[in-house]
């Protein structure tokens, strides 16, 4: 699948399964600078929004220290292949939380395309945000040689940078929350995937050879510096700061190997086991969308794409859980993060 086609796994899995992405926004809200606003109405979009659960947790929050607004615009950004229909539903079960329980009136728009290029009417935003979202690459790397993936990651970030100048008014502001490099990783979930992928081989279709490529990128906050200045006279830095947060399913108690019945352990598993499969699950599908087949199903059982589907992300999760637990289940795994936040120069 290419990056630019890419999104969450959806039907409420992503929403399930990004605790450790909702943490990030708390930390946000306690480190970056307070919203402000002099008007009487306000335009908020978050680009990278998924199925939802953590930009409503931002936007709402973001909202309640601003009691003076009369109505706000709140825009749900994502790629056109995100789980919307799903995101929809968040925004609607969450209604009274984002309007300040009933006191504010909102109006919720949904924009199904790439942010790495204008996704909105110029000048039309107040605040913008993106969280968790940055570290991947608009397209699949051609080479996945070290200098030539900071090159696209820097190109990426300087095209997302220049639509967002486009579309925030002067004087607006933009707050990144980008997964960057750190102390705090998730390497060992992704050589956990590895190895899953290789042990369901025998199952189903999948190449025992195939190596798990991901576009993903962790920046240095130097880089993203660089990225931000490389257009003069744009942007102004307000803050920045990096911060390492391990996944919430870790405890101490992971590192007792006499905790009773390995619960913490079996606990960790599991956590980082959604995690990993929630983000990454859908670049194993091919170029339909389609999740790899179990061997020796007849064409019928094959026609049966939900009931295929369900069955392989089953298979993925269990075997992902039970290798985690075997062999990295003492590694640690989180983002260590770059908070960002910057204002549109005029």
């Amino acid at each position: 699948m290419k990056s630019n086609n890419m999104s969450m796994q959806g039907g409420g899995y992503y929403n399930e399964n990004c605790t450790l992405q909702g943490l990030a926004i708390d930390k946000a809200l306690s480190l970056l600078e307070p919203p402000k606003s002099k008007g009487t109405t306000i335009t908020l979009a978050d680009y990278g929004s998924s199925e939802g659960k953590n930009t409503i947790r931002l936007l709402a929050n973001y909202l309640s220290n601003l009691p003076n607004l009369s109505s706000a615009t709140l825009v749900f950004n994502d790629t056109p292949f995100n789980d919307f229909s799903s995101l929809s539903r968040t925004i609607n079960t969450n209604w009274s939380l984002l309007s300040q329980d009933g006191r504010l009136p909102i109006n919720p728009l949904m924009v199904p395309k790439s942010f790495f290029g204008q996704v909105l009417p110029g000048d039309f935003v107040d605040a913008g945000f993106s969280f968790t979202a940055l570290h991947w690459l608009q397209h699949m790397p051609s080479s996945f040689e070290p200098s030539d993936v900071a090159r696209y990651a820097h190109e990426d970030l300087v095209s997302f940078l220049s639509a967002r100048h486009r579309e925030i008014r002067p004087k607006g502001t933009l707050t990144l929350c980008i997964p960057c490099h750190g102390q705090i990783g998730v390497d060992p979930a992704v050589a956990c995937l590895q190895a899953s992928i290789r042990s369901l081989a025998s199952t189903y279709h999948l190449d025992p050879s195939f190596t798990v490529r991901l576009p993903l990128y962790f920046r240095t906050m130097e880089e993203i510096l660089s990225s931000i200045n490389a257009e003069k006279g744009k942007w102004k830095v307000k803050s920045h700061v990096t911060v390492p947060i391990m996944h919430p399913s870790w405890s101490s108690a992971v590192l007792d190997k006499d905790s009773v019945d390995m619960a913490a352990r079996v606990r960790y598993a599991a956590g980082i086991t959604g995690f990993t499969t929630a983000a990454c699950s859908r670049f194993l599908t091919d170029k339909t969308g389609a999740y790899p087949k179990k061997r020796g199903l007849n064409q019928p059982a094959l026609q049966l794409g939900v009931l295929a589907e369900a069955t392989f992300l089953e298979d993925l999760s269990a075997c992902f859980k039970d290798e985690f637990l075997r062999s990295y289940v003492t590694e640690e795994v989180g983002f260590t993060y770059a908070f960002v936040q910057v204002g549109r120069l005029e």
